[in-house]
């Protein structure tokens, strides 16, 4: 039986095993708040005083919609005509943070365009009435004809001072009826959702 020759030691040095970290938690140390969420404390119990305030808000809102397009309908159809324009955006949260300031203009290829029968079945006014008051809105610069018979709002509209003004107001007038219902225990924060049992 033959005996092993022992090896040399060898110069090089074994490589350094990294340590095993532990894994990040999943959940942060600390939990981020819930957005404030508003319930009604008693819908039938406080209804008059709801409807009061509420027809209050609308009030003042037609009361400047009127000063500003002298017609309600054609306030009406400029308003559809907004909305159409924004709102696939709108539920993307990077347009909500790109546009959220009113002053951004969003130009025409930012707006979804829309036509008078869209804007008929959506407000009720008819597809006659609404396609004679978009030539009114056209000729005034409110709108935009982005291809033939498909409207959006004229870039840059909204961002005139005496608008931006009105919509200010009218944004103080819609934090005031908010207050005025958590004053008065029309509406209270909701409470806490329960916390879902983590899964293992």
């Amino acid at each position: 039986m033959t005996s092993k020759t022992p090896r040399p030691p060898s110069n090089k040095q074994s490589p350094v095993q990294p340590r095993r970290l532990r894994s990040a938690p999943k959940r942060p140390a600390i939990a981020p708040e819930e957005p404030l969420r508003l319930v009604l404390t008693d819908a039938m119990g406080n209804s008059r005083l709801f409807q009061y305030f509420l027809t209050v808000l609308v009030s003042r809102i037609d009361m400047e919609r009127r000063r500003a397009y002298r017609d309600l309908e054609l306030s009406g159809i400029a308003d559809m005509v907004g909305i159409a324009a924004v709102e696939a955006g709108m539920r993307l949260p990077f347009f909500r943070d790109k546009y959220r300031d009113l002053g951004i203009v969003i130009g025409i290829e930012g707006q979804r365009a829309v036509n008078a029968l869209s804007i008929a079945g959506a407000t009720g006014i008819p597809r006659e009435t609404v396609r004679r008051k978009l030539r009114v809105l056209l000729k005034r610069g409110i709108l935009t004809e982005k291809t033939p018979g498909r409207y959006v709002i004229t870039p840059g509209i909204a961002q005139r001072p005496e608008n931006r003004a009105v919509f200010t107001g009218l944004m103080h007038e819609t934090v005031r009826f908010m207050n005025q219902c958590l004053a008065l225990g029309l509406v209270k924060p909701a409470d806490p959702e329960p916390e879902k049992p983590r899964s293992r």
